[in-house]
């Protein structure tokens, strides 16, 4: 072999040695990469942090973000993690990514004016602006019956943490609570003038005859002595007659 086949032949295995080297590096790099992206990453806590410090802490975990949502929340601030999947703890694989919702703080709610108004008309207008009537209390009042004395909340804005109403509704000046007096024994007419005069309603009034007693007095009432009753509960009486 001459001097200058012997240096094209080593020249040869040279070149195919380094081409290996590469190949194997190559392979090497490729293989550990995969490892790498295949490998399970614990899900760090979220929930809380902004949108970009989520990320940071994602990405120091080989882990990516992906913004499901956002909605209103009155806990947590806007721009601020509300909700993640999965939780904190699980394992991913790495380059995968973890779900979450995003928060756009409190919502905000026009509360309309209703005061003045029919109890009917202020629940139709606030159920309108998003907020339910969940207590409606009724008091004695010169105001005509039905009418909104009090709202709450006031009229105005205010924060959805709070987006429930209530109403003080007026239920007439006729209709505060009384004990029924005890009426046996009393003469009739002037009974049954009284309770007129009085407000009371007195849809039934039945004769009947009953040994020992003058005729017009009041024998039996419903509701009896000591029932509370207001100036709508019908009233009853049963009063003697003439003995024929």
């Amino acid at each position: 072999m001459t001097l200058r086949s012997a240096l094209r032949f080593v020249a040869r295995n040279v070149i195919l040695g380094l081409a290996l080297l590469t190949t194997v590096a190559i392979s090497a790099a490729f293989t550990m990469r995969v490892v790498l992206s295949v490998r399970d990453v614990a899900v760090p806590a979220l929930v809380g942090h902004t949108l970009r410090e989520a990320g940071s802490q994602a990405g120091r975990r080989g882990l990516e973000i992906r913004v499901e949502g956002r909605r209103h929340d009155p806990d947590v601030p806007a721009d601020h993690i509300l909700a993640q999947e999965p939780p904190p703890g699980a394992t991913l694989k790495a380059h995968r990514s973890v779900r979450v919702w995003v928060s756009l703080g409190s919502r905000r709610v026009n509360v309309p004016p209703v005061e003045g108004q029919s109890a009917r008309t202020a629940r139709i207008a606030l159920e309108q602006a998003g907020l339910p009537v969940a207590h409606v209390i009724e008091v004695a009042s010169s105001a005509a019956e039905g009418t909104v004395l009090v709202q709450r909340p006031a009229a105005g804005e205010t924060d959805s943490a709070s987006a429930e109403a209530s109403l003080l509704v007026s239920r007439g000046a006729g209709r505060g609570s009384f004990v029924m007096p005890d009426l046996i024994g009393r003469g009739a007419d002037n009974v049954i003038a009284w309770l007129n005069a009085s407000g009371f309603k007195v849809t039934d009034v039945r004769y009947r005859s009953y040994p020992g007693a003058a005729p017009g007095i009041v024998l039996r009432q419903l509701p009896p002595a000591g029932h509370p009753v207001n100036r709508r509960t019908p009233l009853s009486l049963d009063v003697s007659r003439a003995q024929s």
